[in-house]
């Protein structure tokens, strides 16, 4: 079946990830997507979206007080975590976070969307989360698309919205050792993902063949900046000898965001993939 002749208007959300830790109490930052998502659900992030001016630092971090020593050591984090990025992908996102907007924006980049593309975790969560017969990574039990496109009878306007996917993760790899995501920017970056949604944008269920076809585009976001937990568990208190270059770039990284305003950046990746499967 050809997809391009059924478009749904509009777009439709058939399944949601959220990151467990983002919590009704956590998640207090409204941060729409007007150009992928419809106007509900708005995706919800915590502290990590915010920035300011002159906050103390919890537990007295403080690895610098200029704006042009803080960046010098947070750029330290792409030797550390980005040394195998031949796409300089890391190197865009630390550049527009440095170039200090005034407000979060959407960082979206080519080279990070075909690097998630071929990442093992991206693939099994696009497969999981249609569960369909025969498919890779399926998870028995589980309603997914294909359960719930069944249990409204192929109508996908009467589907109930599976919402309670996993998040994936760019965390493949070695942090001491610099390997895999560590090595190749995605660690840094991204890490864990905070938000999923998956939207069809085309379906159509044939009774006669008892098959359907569906496209999805499945977005994942994540921040592009750092909490108050984050800093206490990666970060550093000083320069002095037993800091870790690491720990260094992170307290720089959140100083800047919190003491000197810089704005987070929230992430973007936008996968496409089209599927044909038996209605059983």
């Amino acid at each position: 079946m050809d997809y391009k002749l059924y478009p749904m208007t509009p777009p439709k959300i058939v399944a949601i990830a959220k990151d467990a830790g983002l919590t009704p109490a956590a998640a207090v930052n409204a941060f729409p997507d007007t150009s992928n998502l419809p106007v509900t659900p708005v995706p919800m992030y915590g502290q990590d979206i915010t920035f300011g001016k002159g906050r103390a630092a919890p537990e007295g971090h403080d690895v610098g007080s200029t704006e042009v020593d803080l960046k010098a050591k947070m750029l330290q984090l792409i030797d550390k975590f980005a040394s195998n990025d031949k796409s300089g992908m890391a190197k865009r996102l630390f550049a527009a976070f440095l170039a200090k907007r005034s407000s979060v924006g959407y960082f979206d980049d080519g080279d990070m969307s075909s690097a998630a593309l071929v990442h093992p975790n991206i693939k099994f969560f696009l497969n999981a989360s249609i569960n369909g017969p025969g498919m890779a990574n399926a998870s028995p039990g589980k309603t997914r698309i294909h359960q719930a496109l069944k249990s409204a009878n192929w109508d996908i306007t009467k589907m109930t919205i599976p919402t309670d996917l996993g998040v994936p993760a760019f965390n493949d790899g070695n942090k001491v050792f610099g390997t895999g995501d560590f090595g190749n920017g995605l660690g840094v970056m991204i890490n864990g993902v905070q938000h999923v949604y998956v939207v069809a944008t085309h379906y159509h269920y044939d009774k006669a063949s008892k098959k359907y076809v569906i496209r999805l585009l499945s977005l994942f976001y994540d921040v592009f900046g750092l909490d108050d937990d984050d800093l206490k568990e990666y970060g550093a208190k000083s320069t002095g000898l037993f800091s870790t270059a690491a720990g260094v770039g992170i307290t720089a990284w959140w100083q800047l965001q919190h003491q000197f305003g810089y704005a987070p950046l929230v992430t973007r990746i936008g996968i496409y993939s089209v599927i044909e499967l038996d209605a059983v």
